[in-house]
């Protein structure tokens, strides 16, 4: 499928599919960023929650 597609593969379509396969690359990539992002805040969230709730934390 699509992540099987190299380099050398993308470099033969023509100009449009090229930039539509970047764009929906960066899609994903913006995506998986949002993803990531909330979910290093939920664990931070339960951490500092979890401190608090046990005293240890100012």
């Amino acid at each position: 499928m699509m992540a099987e597609i190299d380099a050398k593969t993308t470099s033969e379509w023509p100009a449009d599919m090229q930039e539509e396969f970047r764009r929906r690359r960066r899609g994903r990539n913006r995506a998986m960023l949002i993803f990531l992002m909330a979910l290093c805040a939920l664990v931070y969230a339960v951490a500092v929650v979890k401190l608090f709730e046990a005293g240890k934390m100012w």
